[in-house]
């Protein structure tokens, strides 16, 4: 194993908790627009609208302004102010950033590998700090292509100058981290965040719930 391959949100990124801290902020700032709304209300619905950001958030907006009756401000307001402001709260997972610390002191090529618009996750990944250990960073809308298109992964082992079979992918969406990637001879490894259902067992190599675990695993690996 040459190449180590993460995905960023749910990940090395706590996007729920990032996300919830954002929307505590947010709700603070436009107060004056929200006075008959309870700021859990704003939080919850806004978080179950999202469906863990596979859901565009003009829609997600929408659909909460209207659930909550809330007037007098613009879905494009509050998205303008999601843009821009969501990357500053971006919260790694407990330990994320030791463990890609570890992984890079071992010798590993690091990648990242994310769906999303450049600046915004170009931002989250500098503010988690962890961008000096990764030796590559794909993001969808600068290539033209997303998860789970094998475009992409291929894209990434060129970058690195490693075959699939020398890499491993560490995701926690069944399909886009652990279908695709498998179906190209990646090892992978499934983040249970409890958010998504289980990926089919010939697909998955390893199922974690922890970043830590992965320190285990390779060390197996290269016993």
């Amino acid at each position: 194993m040459k190449a180590i391959i993460f995905d960023l949100d749910g990940t090395l990124l706590d996007r729920e908790r990032s996300l919830k801290l954002f929307l505590d902020d947010q709700f603070e700032r436009f107060r004056e627009y929200f006075t008959h709304v309870q700021k859990n209300d704003y939080i919850n619905y806004f978080v179950e609208y999202d469906a863990h950001g596979y859901v565009k958030k003009e829609r997600v907006y929408k659909a909460l302004l209207e659930q909550l009756d809330i007037h007098y401000i613009e879905t494009e307001d509050l998205l303008k102010d999601y843009d821009t402001n969501y990357p500053k709260y971006a919260t790694e997972y407990a330990g994320a950033k030791e463990v890609v610390l570890r992984l890079h002191n071992r010798g590993y090529k690091l990648g990242i590998i994310t769906n999303g618009k450049v600046n915004h996750q170009s931002y989250i990944i500098d503010v988690l700090g962890i961008e000096e250990y990764i030796l590559e960073i794909i993001i969808s809308e600068a290539v033209g292509y997303r998860k789970p298109d094998a475009e992409i992964f291929l894209m990434m082992c060129d970058k690195l100058g490693v075959s699939p079979q020398e890499c491993m992918f560490v995701g926690d969406h069944p399909v886009n981290d652990i279908a695709a990637p498998h179906q190209l001879g990646m090892q992978t490894v499934f983040k249970d965040n409890h958010y998504f259902e289980l990926p089919e067992q010939q697909m998955m190599n390893y199922h974690i719930e922890d970043l830590s675990e992965l320190i285990n695993i390779l060390s197996e690996e290269t016993i």
